[in-house]
């Protein structure tokens, strides 16, 4: 059987994630009513450092065709003020000149005319001089409320798509940055590269863990041939020989060896993140997840896009200790596949699990390093 995006229905021997239960939750896609309601993103303080550059280069092409209108409504106050004065004697003028100086003809922050005011000033001159102030006030407000419609609209569409991966900003107006932020945050399901943008789509509409483990089933096929394009499309020379490894594993797969391809991708995404990270002291930051650990510093000041690949890699190297008694979960664990060989950890679901986890971490070194 076949839904909208030709995914399949695959059976998953071993699979139990429906009759237990999951409570790692990321918040469901929001509706159109809750778009427009919504203005910005809700993206952790310590992620927002990444974001600058992509801010700055929307904001400098969205702001360039304002510069000139800004600069035809700021009036020249040197020649009111001048014009203003002529009838008025030169000792007059002789005090008024430095006032007259330190009132620049560009663009500036709204200061206070008023408090310039000197003894000597007639109140004629004061309600003039509180005139230009108040249009200033009245320009720059303007410009507030202009910058402001820019940002609810233009910036924040472009933010938004430059933010997503790259196999997402086809569905820049139906997925936010921040939703992708939360579902890798709390899944070991990557987004980044693969899948394909409408099985990103339904990961992320999915009320719970096990409906987005049934759409891991359900896409199976769909899923192998989007982390296919990516792995056959990498440079071997940038990634190295863990690409040839990851291949062998994406061949046995097709040929049905599901539990052969999990192993091999499971000890090619060790090699590929020793190999990323060798120093141990970082390395094991991402490689010992105790459950409920806060997101490593490691991970927290990455750029997005680096987080969206590290993020689930992490998520999936949740504790596991057999030796305590730890149950074996049902869900891709990397600590399970390696200490506890079980047909409830290696099944379908989960060899296409830690595919799309190497394959997403191998497109992106191929693509960085490139």
């Amino acid at each position: 059987m076949k839904d909208e995006n030709d995914c399949e229905v695959e059976p998953d021997d071993g699979d139990v994630s429906k009759s237990e239960g999951v409570t790692r939750e990321p918040a469901e896609l929001a509706t159109s009513d809750q778009k427009k309601q919504t203005v910005g993103f809700q993206i952790p303080a310590e992620f927002s450092r990444s974001l600058q550059t992509s801010m700055g280069n929307s904001l400098s092409s969205a702001l360039v065709p304002l510069q000139d209108q800004i600069q035809s409504t700021i009036p020249d106050y040197s020649a009111m003020i001048y014009e203003v004065l002529a009838p008025i004697n030169e000792p007059f003028r002789e005090q008024i000149a430095p006032i007259i100086a330190s009132i620049p003809t560009f663009p500036m922050p709204l200061f206070d005319l008023p408090a310039l005011h000197t003894p000597v000033i007639s109140p004629v001159t004061q309600e003039i001089l509180k005139r230009i102030s108040e249009h200033q006030t009245g320009i720059l407000e303007g410009l507030r409320r202009s910058l402001g419609s820019l940002f609810d609209s233009q910036a924040s569409h472009g933010l938004n798509r430059a933010l997503l991966p790259p196999n997402l900003k086809e569905h820049v107006g139906e997925i936010h940055v921040n939703q992708v932020r939360e579902l890798v945050e709390k899944e070991g399901i990557p987004l980044y590269l693969v899948p394909r943008g409408r099985t990103a789509l339904r990961l992320l509409r999915a009320k719970d863990s096990a409906g987005r483990r049934q759409v891991l089933g359900e896409c199976y096929e769909s899923i192998i041939e989007d982390c296919a394009v990516v792995l056959e499309g990498a440079d071997h020379q940038v990634v190295g020989d863990e690409l040839t490894f990851a291949l062998d594993g994406l061949g046995a797969m097709r040929a049905g060896h599901f539990r052969s391809a999990q192993a091999m991708f499971t000890v090619t995404l060790d090699t590929l993140i020793y190999r990323y990270y060798p120093d141990r002291e970082i390395r094991s930051a991402i490689t010992n997840r105790k459950r409920g650990d806060d997101i490593p510093g490691e991970i927290d000041n990455m750029r997005v896009h680096e987080a969206f690949v590290w993020l689930p890699i992490w998520n999936a190297h949740e504790a596991f200790w057999k030796d305590k008694g730890d149950k074996v979960p049902h869900y891709y664990s990397r600590h399970a596949s390696v200490h506890a060989v079980s047909p409830r950890q290696f099944n379908k679901r989960n060899c296409i699990q830690v595919l799309m986890l190497i394959t997403s971490l191998i497109g992106y070194i191929d693509q960085v390093n490139a």
